[in-house]
């Protein structure tokens, strides 16, 4: 069994992983890339770096041979569009999901522009279908849709939900309002 995070790039998956790897999963990811995309993204003299942890692969981890079977028994994150495309395994998803006008702000923040898939109108439609498609996946046992803004209002109960091998009293000090930047959830 492979436990497997996706979602769209600032819908809450480095938090799920956070909650996740806190609970007790073994997370697998790269220092390395938190490195290089803290240095991208972030200031120069090291004051603001977007996120202490990414918990994505390197991007040759993603296109080995033996992805994802390696990681069996462990945790990774595999954005929306890697998912799509992930061989035949036994997998556990949860796919995170946010309002397409709380991304594109959240991007444009964080990126200083939005691509163009998310200002298209349709984008949380589009988000949905590709849910589906994950679902019609024999392989995937299952495949739960997580709303950014529910972990953020009641991190607990969505966690239990999932019914994955975590503590979730320990995953569910994660999620904070207080970091809820861009969000609706924050003022809740």
């Amino acid at each position: 069994m492979i436990y497997i995070v996706s979602g769209f790039m600032r819908s809450g998956t480095s938090m799920m992983m956070r909650a996740m790897e806190a609970g007790g999963m073994q997370a697998v990811y790269s220092k390395a890339r938190d490195t290089e995309m803290n240095a991208r993204w972030g200031e120069a003299d090291g004051s603001y770096v977007p996120n202490d942890s990414y918990y994505e692969l390197a991007a040759e981890d993603y296109r080995g041979p033996e992805f994802p079977g390696q990681y069996e028994g462990k945790l990774i994150k595999c954005l929306i569009g890697g998912a799509l495309r992930l061989p035949v395994g036994e997998c556990r998803v949860v796919v995170m999901r946010r309002p397409a006008r709380e991304i594109a702000l959240s991007l444009r923040a964080f990126f200083g522009s939005v691509p163009a898939q998310v200002e298209r109108e349709g984008f949380d439609e589009q988000m949905a279908r590709s849910i589906e498609i994950l679902r019609d996946r024999r392989s995937f046992l299952t495949v739960d849709e997580v709303w950014y803004g529910d972990v953020i209002a009641n991190p607990a109960a969505v966690l239990g939900k999932l019914n994955w091998p975590i503590d979730i009293d320990k995953a569910a000090r994660i999620p904070s309002r207080k970091q809820a930047r861009f969000s609706d959830a924050r003022a809740a």
